[in-house]
């Protein structure tokens, strides 16, 4: 049951394909200093523009952009530090331009003034310069980085009132001057309200059920992606939103899990941070809902993943006091990747008690019953559905963004506490959100700081219309994680507008605001998924009755499911069909793993006599099951149901006695497998048999015959002997 696309592999693939650019970038920040960066395309924080300015002889493209310093936050009293960046995508050199530094006296009043001049660089003759700021970009060698960093003076910024106001450069001169923008905040009062920034703890997008050894090792060494996260948080007050697949992973392996991970779970373990669990696998709450499931679906047990041996001398760490159970469905679920062959969970006699469900997803103590489906997904009926599940009578928390909530700008920007039709949730604004995960994601210093002013321009309009208002954040589920993007995010979007943030029971006691749902993504594609995935778990959850144990299936079905259903999937549409298919091949290969080994045809040459056939397992583990023979004719007479255990990865011989009430003919035996449980297993498997009765007769007759002339030819031969020997004695 092995999932075509694991982590590491796709770990590694990442790697490989960002190491060039990633090299080119260390290069050409060498050459040009430690400022210079090569802006990003794909960051929302600025209009990144690109022209052809003159060069030596021809048209060459250079790509530039802008960005303040201090998270685009202005000091009392202190200059504002603005950085420019041009990059030559040619292989011509350009040559050294002047840059012109501006800013206005007018305001950005709305965030959709925010948006619109961050995606419009043209000329804006209304705004009345206020600061003026003019400096040089020495020459750019081909695809090379040119940058420089100017300043905004201290006293023409002093005469700005909070607000978050229009940065512009201009590089070049003339019909090739090219414009890029970006945003500052003269900060003003930060209100009283509180602050919350939740950062997900998440492997990338897997269909195994959980981690291996090997992907563990690499996501939690110094340099992987989940060391990165959890660095990110340390000594923060960011919210955690725990993946439990991650945990467990570690846990299961018990003393053979890698020091890297072990020291992982021990850290996340120590941290204060309130925090809460995802899905197993973070999978995905809309399409779950879509697809008609009144509750969110788990694992119900990880038993097939455990190995007795691992956990001699070791005791599980009890899972917390009134922390939410993630793992409450008892619903069945099946095929997923291989593991240790299992032993059975709980005392085992001489051997040690093997941890139950709740301690391997244990995530430290967190807040029960809280909800996060991936933003733009939250639609009014997922909201609904999930505010109605409880934990111990405490109704559940949803978290959505605020692009689904309707009413005015303020009331869909601010982060707040509120109810919509009954359900208790947690608005956090889509837009300072997207900026942090932009710069969560980037190494280059220019794009992160980009993306960091953009933060704190829309933090900073959120708190101006209701100072009173808690704002959220979230850095919502990364694509890729980098070490000094992911640290930076979290750090500022714990101070975001002048606040520090604070723990989740602090934004769950605020007072709620009547809200209303409108919005959100329906993902009818990914719901059709889980339907048919669901339906084969269904086959598998039938298939498995032949073990013992059938959750040495179903177990890992439901996990490998919760998986590929993960939200770190929706990023890879193409890669995600991959799985998805590789996935439907494995659970048909499960499915035919055992079988009648089809027969040829067979002669019955008696009355009565036992018949063979041979049966194939190809699974890992002993199977029991009862093979039936069904004649289609009253010619034979065949014991209807042989029980048959097969063994692991064998073919098992099995004996059918039948017995012929004709002496000739032609006739069909229906061969077809059941559980114990009488569920069908495989194929009918038709054998044609020929019936020659009399052939046992005549082979008697003939027998009989052969055996009396050889006694007769006995008798002749001796009484001729005793004859000669007479005549020998008389001569």
């Amino acid at each position: 049951m092995t999932p075509s696309l694991s982590a590491s592999v796709r770990h590694r693939l990442r790697r490989l394909v960002a190491a060039p650019a990633m090299l080119s970038a260390l290069l050409t920040l060498a050459l040009a200093g430690p400022a210079a960066a090569a802006p990003s395309a794909s960051s929302p924080a600025t209009a990144t523009a690109t022209t052809a300015p003159a060069a030596t002889g021809d048209a060459s493209t250079v790509t530039f952009a802008v960005a303040p310093s201090a998270d685009g936050v202005v000091t009392a009293g202190q200059p504002l530090a603005v950085s420019v960046s041009a990059r030559n995508a040619t292989g011509s050199t350009v040559p050294a331009s002047s840059v012109h530094l501006t800013t206005s006296t007018q305001a950005l009043a709305t965030r959709a003034d925010v948006k619109a001049w961050l995606a419009a660089p043209a000329a804006d003759a209304a705004r009345t310069e206020l600061a003026v700021a003019d400096g040089e970009v020495p020459s750019i060698v081909p695809l090379g980085v040119g940058s420089a960093t100017l300043s905004l003076d201290a006293t023409a910024l002093a005469a700005l009132a909070p607000g978050v106001y229009p940065l512009r450069a201009d590089y070049g001169s003339g019909a090739s001057t090219t414009t890029a923008v970006s945003v500052f905040v003269v900060p003003g009062d930060a209100g009283t309200g509180a602050l919350g920034l939740v950062a997900p703890l998440t492997a990338p997008a897997q269909s195994t059920g959980l981690l291996t050894s090997t992907e563990l090792a690499e996501l939690t060494a110094p340099d992987g992606e989940l060391r990165a996260q959890l660095d990110a948080v340390s000594g923060t007050a960011a919210i955690l939103a725990v993946d439990p697949a991650i945990v467990a992973a570690i846990r299961v392996l018990g003393t053979s899990a890698p020091a890297s991970a072990t020291r992982w779970l021990a850290d996340l373990l120590q941290l204060p941070n309130s925090r809460f669990a995802l899905q197993f696998g973070d999978a995905d709450l809309a399409a779950q809902v879509a697809a008609g499931q009144s509750t969110p679906l788990t694992v119900s047990t990880l038993a097939p993943y455990l190995t007795e041996s691992d956990f001699t001398g070791i005791t599980p760490t009890p899972a917390p006091s009134g922390s939410a159970d993630p793992t409450a469905d008892p619903t069945p679920g099946p095929t997923g990747d291989p593991a240790p062959t299992p032993t059975p969970t709980g005392n085992t006699g001489t051997g040690p008690t093997l941890p139950t469900l709740a301690q391997l997803t244990d995530i430290g103590a967190g807040t029960g019953s809280v909800f996060w489906p991936a933003s733009g997904t939250a639609t009014a009926d997922v909201v609904a559905a999930l505010g109605a599940l409880t934990v111990d009578d405490i109704a559940s928390i949803t978290l959505v963004d605020s692009e689904t909530v309707t009413g005015s700008e303020t009331q869909a920007a601010a982060g707040a506490r509120g109810t919509a039709n009954g359900a208790q949730v947690l608005v956090y604004d889509a837009d300072a959100s997207r900026a942090l995960a932009t710069a969560a994601a980037t190494d280059t210093p220019l794009t992160r700081a980009e993306a960091l002013a953009e933060a704190s321009a829309y933090a900073a309009l959120a708190v101006a219309a209701d100072p009173s208002a808690p704002l959220l954040v979230a850095l919502d589920r990364p694509s890729e994680v980098t070490g000094a993007g992911a640290r930076a995010a979290v750090v500022a979007g714990t101070h975001l507008a002048g606040r520090a943030a604070t723990d989740l029971a602090t934004l769950t006691a605020a007072p709620a605001a009547t809200l209303s749902i409108a919005g959100g993504e329906v993902p009818t594609d990914r719901a059709a998924v889980l339907t048919a995935l669901l339906a084969g778990e269904d086959e598998l959850t039938d298939f498995a009755t032949i073990l013992a144990d059938p959750a040495l299936i179903t177990a890992r079905e439901r996990a490998s499911i919760l998986q590929l259903l993960g939200n770190g999937w929706r990023a890879q549409p193409a890669q995600a069909a991959t799985a998805l298919e590789a996935h439907r091949t494995q659970t048909q290969e499960t499915l035919e793993a055992v079988a009648v080994v089809p027969p040829s045809d067979i002669t019955l040459a008696a009355t009565s006599a036992p018949l063979t056939f041979s049966v194939r397992n190809d699974l890992p583990w002993p199977v029991s099951l009862r093979l039936i023979a069904t004649p289609n004719d009253p010619r034979l007479v065949v014991q209807n149901t042989t029980e048959v255990e097969a063994g692991p990865e064998q073919n098992t011989r099995v004996q059918v006695p039948v017995e012929a009430r004709v002496g000739s003919g032609e006739s069909t035996l229906s061969l077809q497998l059941r559980s114990p449980a009488m569920v069908a297993i495989g194929d009918t498997v038709p054998v044609h048999v020929t019936v020659r009765a009399e052939w046992e007769s005549v082979g008697l007759i003939v027998m009989a015959t052969l055996v009396g002339a050889m006694i007769v030819i006995g008798i002749v031969r001796t009484v001729r002997k005793m004859r000669r020997r007479k005549e020998d004695s008389d001569g």
